[in-house]
């Protein structure tokens, strides 16, 4: 979570907007340094990185410990496609591999094109073409599970339609890849300068600059930056490298370019495919570098690093090196993966549930068939477990049950399931939660009732930039609680939504997300959108006719930046335009929150009332003798608080219903039966 004040991060995104507002950057490195220097816990570890770096780097520059460089360091790299569709993955996997390929040939110096450095190199005293004692592979083994269900163990590791980061640039669970991510931005691609990969980040690259080739259907190499150059520049920021030039556009000389000695000063970047010798250096009679991977030529005519640079990316690798997942580019053994096909975390309480069912599922790999058992450690004390089936030797499902809840203590329960195999004795771990706390996810609409609806949106400024005064709404929350998770809803008529930002503030003033910063193209009106972080990103269909209407998609940032926080008060929404021309207003919106509260229990008995079956598979009677002479009401709801039935029935002398759940998935719910004021809430369970 970024907190930082509202007037600065609206800088920000006033910074991004104006970027993008114009044709395809080439490189948006700055922007996103500019904007992630703003919090203070990323500045504090960039900073050490940065000490351990310099140190490393004067020890790299002594000669002799520079003719001691060891062995290759083998780089994991993860590849993931958040827009693309699974019907591409043969596709996209050759796409990856290919930029893989390019990678560790230009890191190397044995691009073919190498060669054109002999007819200049002699201009250049003291360069010569860098090679990295580095090895990029795409992992294979030991693939996160949970994440992509088709990321399958032995095959590449490469997702298709996970949203990394929530649509940031960091996911803790790549931490331990060099990851890339690649998808519809406003530039050819960023990086962190000095990235890390602990922290899970990653070099993001547009889907028209990823490759070389013909490329897929989502991702399509595109000239004059189709062989994948730019991500070859966009890792060099990633290992530490700064532009070889002091300015894109009014640098002048006398800025050091990229302290590197090696490499001229160069004032500008150059653009286009210039002859080699043409551009000149802030040094008389030197001409500039422009065929460095560092600068902004065309990827047809930029060919090498200098050794220099080399000696800083190898130096940065170095004090990653200990970061890297080790051992999963070598050919994955046999064996399984679990994962859980239900909510890892269930809620109970022990004064009206008697059990607590999770599901998962048992994947083999490369024809793994030993009989594999299943335990739990982590459970309350008194309380029984239960799995079905209590082995399995082959792909499919099990079920843990957690009994005897009457008999447990309150309490948050983190509970290990492990699988081990008969007899390599092969184990794999996952971990579920049991809240055993008396508690329930209550989920609340509020709509905005703010008297300044319909808000017009400022327009933006001609040839591009953020209209002001910035458009805002309040939405007063009265109730407080700690938000387990949210959605948002909007309701805006503006034709070509691409020149759109949504930022949503906390009320705390300091906390804050994009719902939507900029994305798709010429489509109009966000009609009926909601925002959830659980749903798909959207796949933007193109077209000045087409209208974005009635979908629930993924944030372009994250909601769940609220999480645990105090949802009562004044949430603000910015609507931010950044071009000039077409313009729009914001009809309505609303916030749901979700916040955990305790459980309603039993106000009264009600007379020989009975549920069953129970567990069912969806359809279950409900029969009691009602008192109140008053209409009755049975409502069912998910684990999240989420309603699936409602439905009113007139008062009878013997109440006895069946309750038709549609579609329900497997897993635990929550009935509410009220008889006139009166009100009982029970679990049951779908198998």
């Amino acid at each position: 979570m970024k907190n930082f004040p509202l007037w600065l991060g609206l800088a920000v995104f006033f910074s991004f907007a104006s970027i993008s507002a114009f044709s395809q950057e080439r490189c948006a490195m700055e922007a996103y340094m500019e904007e992630m220097m703003q919090d203070p816990e990323y500045v504090r570890q960039y900073e050490e990185n940065q000490r351990a770096f310099k140190k490393r780097l004067a020890e790299r520059l002594n000669n002799s410990e520079f003719m001691q460089r060891g062995g290759t360091i083998e780089i994991p790299v993860a590849v993931h496609f958040p827009e693309a569709s699974e019907a591409e993955r043969s596709c996209l996997e050759a796409l990856a591999q290919n930029q893989i390929d390019i990678l560790n040939a230009d890191y190397s110096a044995t691009n073919a094109d190498i060669s054109s450095w002999n007819a200049v190199s002699a201009q250049f005293p003291g360069t010569t073409a860098g090679v990295a004692n580095i090895q990029f592979c795409i992992a294979t083994s030991n693939h996160p599970t949970g994440l992509d269900p088709e990321l399958l163990e032995g095959n590449p590791c490469i997702t298709i339609g996970y949203n990394f980061g929530g649509g940031n640039n960091i996911d803790g669970n790549w931490s331990g890849y060099l990851n890339f991510v690649i998808r519809n931005i406003g530039a050819l691609g960023f990086s962190p300068l000095g990235g890390s990969v602990a922290a899970g980040q990653a070099v993001t690259m547009d889907n028209n600059a990823f490759g070389s080739g013909v490329g897929c259907t989502s991702v399509v190499p595109s000239a004059p930056y189709n062989l994948g150059r730019t991500t070859t520049h966009e890792l060099g920021h990633f290992f530490n490298l700064r532009h070889t030039f002091n300015g894109d556009g009014g640098g002048v000389c006398g800025g050091a370019g990229d302290g590197i000695a090696d490499t001229p000063e160069v004032a500008n970047s150059t653009y286009g495919c210039p002859s080699p010798l043409s551009v000149n250096s802030c040094t008389f009679g030197q001409p500039a570098l422009i065929m460095n991977y560092m600068d902004y030529v065309n990827d047809a005519c930029m060919y090498m690093f200098s050794q220099g640079q080399m000696t800083v990316a190898e130096a940065w690798v170095n004090i990653l090196e200990t970061s890297f997942k080790p051992n999963v580019c070598q050919p994955a053994t046999p064996g399984f993966n679990l994962a859980a096909t239900s909510d890892t975390e269930l809620l109970t309480c022990p004064t009206t549930d008697t059990e607590a069912i999770y599901n998962f599922s048992y994947t083999t790999t490369l024809g793994f068939s030993e009989t594999t058992t299943f335990s739990a450690t982590g459970l309350p004390a008194g309380a029984t477990t239960t799995f079905s089936p209590t082995s399995l030797n082959s792909d499919g499902t099990f079920s843990l049950t957690i009994g005897n809840l009457g008999a447990t203590a309150l309490g948050t329960y983190n509970i290990t399931v492990t699988a081990t195999s008969t007899p390599s004795g092969v184990e794999e771990t996952i971990d579920v939660v049991l809240n055993n706390n008396c508690t329930e996810i209550v989920c609340t609409d509020y709509p905005s009732t703010s008297g300044d609806l319909p808000l017009t949106i400022t327009d933006g400024l001609p040839g591009g930039g953020v209209g002001t005064p910035v458009a805002s709404t309040i939405l007063n929350i009265p109730d407080s609680g700690l938000i387990e998770s949210m959605t948002v809803t909007v309701d805006i008529t503006h034709t070509y939504v691409q020149d759109l930002v949504l930022q949503l503030v906390h009320p705390d003033g300091t906390t804050f997300m994009n719902l939507w910063a900029q994305d798709c193209g010429s489509e109009n009106n966000l009609t009926n959108i909601t925002f959830d972080d659980n749903a798909s990103p959207y796949s933007c269909p193109g077209g000045t006719t087409t209208n974005i209407e009635n979908l629930t998609i993924a944030p372009n940032g994250s909601l769940s930046t609220f999480t645990g926080l105090d949802a009562q008060g004044d949430w603000t929404l910015f609507v931010l335009d950044t071009y000039q021309a077409d313009t729009g207003q914001l009809n309505a919106w609303s916030i749901e929150i979700c916040t955990e509260q305790a459980l309603s229990v039993t106000d009264f008995e009600l007379s020989d009332l009975r549920v069953y079956p129970n567990p069912n598979n969806g359809s279950f009677n409900v029969g009691f003798s009602p008192k109140s002479g008053e209409d009755i009401s049975i409502e069912v709801y998910d684990i999240r608080g989420r309603a699936l039935y409602s439905k009113t029935y007139g008062s009878v002398s013997r109440f006895d219903e069946v309750i038709q759940l549609n579609n329900a998935d497997s897993g635990v719910y929550l009935l509410s039966i009220a008889d006139g004021s009166q009100k009982v809430t029970k679990k049951i369970v779908v198998k």
